[in-house]
């Protein structure tokens, strides 16, 4: 297992190290005239030659990068060229909101796929249900279902609130979870289908195919029973899987969604650092949002391993020789 560790860790290294270089150059070639950006009305021939030389935006691509790097492993993304702020802290006072909503995103949609998934296997009338309910998950966006759960909720009803994020230090943890809410639920709403579909598919085939299934029943064991102490742990496997995979695509989602709900975390951070072609703050948060991908497959990796011998290295080759 520490053999596995070590392996996926120096993955891990590569494919940052790829990602920041890729990002590194990218957003460097494609934010433009950043010396115009900052400077504005006070735009001068010398002011601008000042300011080059100021960023050192003469310098070869790579030798700022590598200038980069360097200082980003020893934690110093930089300071903002548009606000003045170090990256670092920007980062810190946005991550918490977002990892928030993320967790709650998570929540959301486990449990909409759980409920899903044992309605369908105790009803047979809500097997098509379900499946038409996943359909209108997949198609609708993020945002659609946002707008929709404002209108009705927090609009209509006023039974929460439309602004999406509160500090619990000032004003408690009860005001910060009812605000986070609406947006939980529109971004889990946009993730429960495929977490469904895996969970429907890993029940069925372990009912289905699997002889220690068989043996349960001949013993006499009831469906509920079999599903809770078997099936359960043998098919949330492919589950875990999943959800650290879509890590990645939630933080997509987080954009849209702290945005309509005017939530400072780090998707509006990033959309915030495009538009201001804000090169250094937007590279701290590609670094973040890569380290943070790879770490959510790595755990869930290694989860799964740990919850089914059958994926772990050398199963395969000790089946064989078995």
């Amino acid at each position: 297992m520490l053999r596995v560790i070590g392996a996926r860790l120096l993955q891990m290294l590569v494919v940052v190290l790829c990602v920041t270089a890729l990002g590194f150059g990218l957003v460097n070639i494609l934010q433009g005239n950043v010396v115009y950006a900052i400077l504005g009305d006070f735009y001068t021939p010398e002011a601008a030659a000042e300011l080059t030389a100021q960023l050192r935006l003469d310098d070869p691509l790579y030798v700022r990068y590598l200038d980069w790097l360097g200082a980003a492993v020893r934690g110093d993304f930089g300071t903002s060229v548009i606000t003045h702020q170090s990256v670092s802290e920007a980062i810190r006072l946005a991550l918490p909101p977002t990892v928030e909503l993320l967790v709650g995103a998570q929540i959301v949609g486990i449990t909409l796929a759980l409920l899903t998934t044992v309605l369908s296997l105790r009803f047979r009338w809500a097997d098509r249900f379900v499946t038409v309910l996943g359909l209108i998950g997949n198609s609708v966006p993020a945002f659609v279902v946002a707008l929709m759960l404002i209108v009705v909720f927090a609009t209509g009803l006023r039974m929460v609130s439309s602004i999406g994020w509160v500090d619990p230090a000032t004003e408690g943890w009860g005001a910060n979870i009812k605000a986070m809410i609406i947006p939980s639920v529109a971004l889990g709403v946009s993730v429960f289908p495929e977490y469904m579909r895996v969970l429907r598919s890993e029940i069925y085939e372990q009912l289905e195919s699997e002889e220690y299934v068989t043996l349960a029943r001949m013993k006499g064991l009831s469906k509920p029973r079999i599903l809770v102490l078997h099936v359960a742990r043998n098919s949330v496997g492919g589950l875990i899987t999943l959800i650290a995979l879509t890590t990645g695509f939630l933080l997509s989602g987080v954009v849209i969604v702290e945005e309509v709900f005017s939530i400072p975390g780090i998707g509006r951070l990033v959309l915030g650092a495009i538009n201001n072609r804000d090169a250094t703050l937007l590279q701290g948060a590609i670094v973040l949002i890569a380290v943070g991908v790879v770490v959510a497959n790595l755990v869930g990796e290694l989860i799964q391993m740990r919850l089914d011998p059958r994926v772990r290295p050398g199963a395969r080759r000790r089946v064989r020789a078995g």
